[in-house]
């Protein structure tokens, strides 16, 4: 059953906003300045790095996709159960050398769970980029011995990419931890960026009109069917008034979709997410990166 709860927010935090450049396929630009575009930009790591306290950082490759998996360094789950970060840079560092994702990351970490991702741009739940995903998962499953079910932590456009995947392969997933996440491309980012900004191989290589008859069919939240039959436990923290990933379309439209479908989800809606900076768009602020509900949600038997 979806419930709505609500939360405070305790204060400011510098804003972590979802955008790289159209020219590396990673997300369409803000309307922005353009030093805040550059910016943006620079976010996007091309390599991996990253120091963990309570792990060791692993670099790979997917075809011609950078990735990684973080080791646990103390005591490995028993079920060596793991957490696949959405984008795959906020849990590593960034262009700027922070990892954004850190408290969960580590927490993960400490209790003996591995964290993985890999760099499908912002492919918008493309079926390509579903593919370089199921890759991974394999190599992961299968060379590395990890858990057959993922649990994923998706935040801003990374929800498309989560439930891109997760959408298709809805028996390798156990939950979904989401921040703000995008889930309707129709509302973020539009239909003209799903088929214009993906990098190549990683889009749908459809003409603009051909998407918008075809759009339930790769949409995820025309798609939950799937999770809810699996079992797919959700949960969401999105602010109240989000303008740039729309908080009705994306989030409470899953929590009512979901519950018809039986699914076990809970949309946790943060009053005034952001409200003490300007620039937040109601899509940033400290509970989402230091959330102890979500982190246990992520690490529940």
């Amino acid at each position: 059953m979806a419930t709505i709860l609500s939360s405070r927010m305790f204060a400011p935090l510098a804003g972590l906003m979802l955008f790289a450049a159209v020219a590396r396929g990673e997300e369409p630009p803000p309307a922005a300045a353009p030093a805040n575009a550059r910016a943006n930009v620079q976010k996007v790591p091309t390599t991996v790095s990253g120091q963990y306290e309570h792990g060791t950082l692993v670099s790979m490759r997917v075809g011609d996709r950078i990735a990684y998996l973080i080791k646990p360094k103390g005591e490995v789950d028993s079920e060596r159960r793991w957490i696949w970060d959405f984008p795959f840079w906020l849990a590593i560092k960034d262009g700027f050398g922070s990892i954004a994702h850190q408290f969960y990351v580590e927490r993960a970490l400490a209790a003996g769970f591995h964290v993985a991702g890999v760099d499908v741009g912002a492919s918008f739940a493309s079926p390509a980029a579903a593919d370089v995903c199921q890759g991974f998962y394999t190599l992961l499953t299968t060379e590395y011995r990890l858990h057959p079910r993922a649990r994923l932590l998706c935040h801003s456009h990374g929800g498309l990419l989560a439930y891109g995947w997760a959408l298709r392969h809805p028996t390798c997933v156990d939950r979904i931890a989401g921040m703000c996440p995008a889930i309707d491309f129709r509302t973020y980012p539009g239909l003209s960026s799903v088929a214009s900004v993906p990098a190549k191989d990683l889009g749908y290589d459809l003409p603009l009109a051909e998407l918008e008859k075809r759009a339930s069919e790769f949409n995820p939240i025309d798609n939950l069917a799937p999770l809810a039959k699996a079992g797919v436990k959700i949960m969401h923290l999105h602010g109240d008034h989000d303008t740039l990933v729309p908080t009705e379309a994306n989030a409470t439209e899953l929590g009512r979709r979901y519950q018809k479908l039986n699914g076990n989800a809970e949309i946790v809606v943060l009053k005034g997410l952001g409200s003490e900076r300007a620039t937040s768009r109601g899509h940033d602020g400290p509970e989402l990166y230091n959330s102890a509900r979500l982190i246990e949600f992520l690490l529940a038997k």
